[in-house]
């Protein structure tokens, strides 16, 4: 989900690498991917979109530190980039460092003018997880009105009504995920991994005096 804002900015790769490289990273061949950046990078260092790339194919990996290098270059080469800001963001979640996480979305936020339904989904699960739960379900709200068929944000949506035992308001957003599954859109992940949790959480509302057992 890194790169989840490509499309509503400019990019200065060549349209073509750019799909290679995206199907690379698609069919997890990192090292790959990381070859064709490399060819960008080769004729400009400073690249700035090459650098993204290398920052999402590590983060793809798992190598946290070395994504986290590659926007800190970025971010100190162009400072106050919402794009940048909204990465930075994500891997100080991935660490655990929510204060920090909070700040570089908030920049991103203000930047963006509140008008990117992704950061403001991670600025409320940032918020969310800082223990700032209503502000954090209302912002993840407000992402939902902005873009209500992006399965992560409504995934999520579901995650934290649950974690609040507001069944109901689970169930509903459940039957709105059900009712407009072919109109769903996924970055990275295919529907059926949603598909699968949507279970488990139905499953989870099933248990018998379930309502009962929270309310003890």
């Amino acid at each position: 989900m890194i790169l989840s804002l490509r499309n509503s900015m400019t990019y200065y790769i060549p349209e073509s690498l750019l799909d290679e490289i995206e199907q690379l990273k698609e069919h997890g061949k990192f090292d790959e991917a990381i070859r064709v950046v490399n060819t960008i990078l080769a004729r400009d260092p400073t690249n700035e979109d090459a650098l993204l790339q290398i920052a999402d194919i590590q983060y793809r990996r798992g190598e946290i530190g070395k994504a986290d290098k590659a926007v800190d270059f970025l971010n100190t080469k162009k400072k106050n980039d919402p794009l940048g800001l909204y990465i930075k963001g994500i891997l100080e979640m991935e660490k655990n460092n929510r204060k920090e996480a909070r700040t570089h979305l908030q920049k991103a936020i203000n930047l963006t003018k509140g008008d990117n339904h992704e950061i403001i989904r991670c600025y409320g699960l940032c918020e969310y997880r800082y223990g700032n739960r209503e502000k954090g379900l209302q912002y993840l709200n407000t992402a939902f009105e902005m873009n209500s068929r992006d399965a992560e944000v409504v995934y999520n949506l579901i995650q934290l009504y649950i974690l609040e035992h507001d069944y109901t308001k689970a169930t509903e957003i459940i039957q709105f995920f059900k009712t407009h599954h072919a109109e769903l859109k996924v970055v990275d992940k295919d529907i059926q991994r949603y598909d699968k949790k949507i279970a488990l959480f139905e499953k989870f509302l099933r248990t018998p005096n379930l309502l009962d057992i929270h309310n003890m």
